[in-house]
This record gives C-alpha cells, sequence and structure tokens, in this order.
C-alpha cells in the first residue's frame, strides 16, 4: 500500500511564513502578517500575563496592550526572528506594570484598613498590620504585596519585578525586619 497524502495539502499553495517573514511584511504596511503573528502567538501572551497577574482580566488587558505596543514599535525590531521572545517580553513588562500599580495604592491599602475597621471586618492586629504595611517604602511594599497577598514565589516576583532572586529576597527581608521593629516598637 502507498503512503496517502493529506487531502487537499498542497504546501506550494499554502506555506508558512516564519516570524522573520511576517515582520516584514507588518513593516511594509502588511496588516493582515501582523494578525498572523497575533493568531500564533496569542496564547503565548495571555499565558505569560496570566502567570504575572493571577487574574484572567488582567491578564486579558496586559495581551492587549503588549500587541498593541508589538505593533507600534514593531520597526524598531530588527530581527524578525526574534519576534516572538520580543514580544514576551513587552508582555512581561507590561503585566509587572499592571502589578506595580495595583500594589503601588498606599491610599487605598489605608481606605481598606480604615474601612475593615470602621465595620469591625479586622481584626486589631490585622488592621495593626495593613497600617504598617503603608509606611514600607514603595520597592518593599510591592515584593511584600506580591508575596503574601498574591502569594507569588521569589522566583516569580523576580520575574514580574525585572529584579534578580536575591535582591528579592533581600527586599523582602528588610521589609519584614522593619515590620517587626515597628510591631515591636507599638506593643511595647
Amino acid at each position: 500500500m502507498g503512503q496517502r497524502n493529506a487531502p487537499n495539502f498542497d504546501p506550494g499553495r499554502c506555506p508558512v511564513k516564519s516570524d522573520a517573514e511576517l515582520v516584514e511584511l507588518v513593516k511594509a504596511g502588511q496588516i493582515a502578517a501582523f494578525a498572523e503573528l497575533v493568531v500564533r502567538y496569542e496564547r503565548l501572551v495571555r499565558g505569560a500575563a496570566f502567570h504575572a497577574v493571577r487574574e484572567r482580566n488582567t491578564a486579558d488587558d496586559v495581551t492587549q496592550e503588549a500587541f498593541v505596543a508589538a505593533f507600534e514599535s514593531i520597526s524598531s525590531l530588527r530581527n524578525g526572528a526574534k519576534f516572538g521572545a520580543w514580544l514576551i517580553r513587552i508582555a512581561r513588562y507590561r503585566a509587572a506594570k499592571a502589578v506595580r500599580s495595583r500594589c503601588r495604592a498606599p491610599v487605598l491599602v489605608g481606605e481598606i484598613a480604615e474601612v475593615a475597621v470602621d465595620d469591625g471586618a479586622l481584626s486589631d492586629l490585622s488592621a495593626q498590620i495593613l497600617e504598617l504595611l503603608e509606611r514600607l517604602p514603595e520597592h518593599e511594599r510591592v515584593v511584600v504585596g506580591l508575596k503574601n497577598l498574591q502569594g507569588h514565589s521569589v522566583h516569580e516576583i523576580a520575574e514580574i519585578t525585572g529584579r534578580p532572586p536575591g535582591t528579592v529576597t533581600k527586599q523582602l527581608s528588610r521589609a519584614y525586619g522593619r515590620l517587626r521593629n515597628w510591631y515591636s516598637q507599638e506593643n511595647s
């Protein structure tokens, strides 16, 4: 028995273009080529975004922002063969920015503490800890929030913030030391 070819498959009629070829077509003004790149990388970008932000709607927003940013700056991409890695870096940057903006709002933390204490929703200890968290420098508040409020590992935090894992560990250690010191001063 002879080998059967897949019906309707003609490699000459429907060639798969490489990333480099598609990028060059986009640079030449063929927007449909970018649509092919979107189809090719959408799941990967959404997965990377979700891994960083841990929330579906935010991951969708990050995915969309990453593709828009890539489209707007594709002319700066020198090696079209590296489009996928370049796009993932854009997505990770956008995801980290989204996470930082969530963790950066000290007013929001204070409002949560005030509302929760007024409603009796938080214990006195929890309210005190939230107030102490507000005092931390922003870079420490971000890593503590990612670690303790969102459950990310040190390596995930390093990926999200773009810092080395050792730096994240050191920042967490310093933040915990400050919190312990402030807590013991206020409760002695």
